[in-house]
């Protein structure tokens, strides 16, 4: 069970790559990578996943070959999002699923979550903080400091 099936999955006007590990009937747990990461990531925990009774799909997302390119060339958190949300449809999955993002894919598993809190019944975020989290110290003068290095230390992001 430790080599990925290959998967091609049309979703959101883009036909996605995938990796996939464990029984297709099996509850999903849908793995979504960070930048510049690829689905290759998840090549350890989709077979202890698959392992445990779980479907593990790990789609290369939108741009990252052998995805296709998205034509408008957007790739907000929101588009990553309506992909995710695409991909449960298109994989048949039920509110058992399981989101996992790490890095960027959290960022696409933070948008989920908020658009469409119960198409999976849970998420998992690595990482990376929730937004919101990350505006915290700015609501204080006593930890302005801090949130500005780290504003400073996540540029690439905000």
């Amino acid at each position: 069970m430790g080599e990925p099936e290959e998967l091609r999955v049309r979703a959101n006007g883009l036909e996605f790559a995938a990796l996939a590990w464990g029984e297709p009937s099996a509850p999903l747990a849908l793995l979504v990578h960070g930048y510049p990461d690829t689905a290759w990531t998840w090549r350890h925990l989709g077979p202890h996943l698959a392992e445990r009774g779980w479907r593990a799909v790990a789609p290369f997302t939108r741009g990252y070959a052998p995805t296709e390119v998205p034509p408008d060339g957007c790739y907000l958190a929101a588009d990553l999002a309506a992909d995710l949300i695409a991909l449960h449809a298109a994989l048949g999955a039920d509110d058992r699923a399981v989101l996992i993002g790490h890095d960027w894919g959290a960022v696409a598993t933070y948008a989920v979550a908020d658009v469409d809190p119960v198409r999976f019944g849970h998420y998992v975020t690595l990482a990376l903080p929730p937004t919101m989290a990350l505006l915290k110290p700015f609501t204080s003068p006593r930890t302005l400091g801090l949130g500005v290095r780290q504003a400073a230390m996540s540029w690439y992001f905000i």
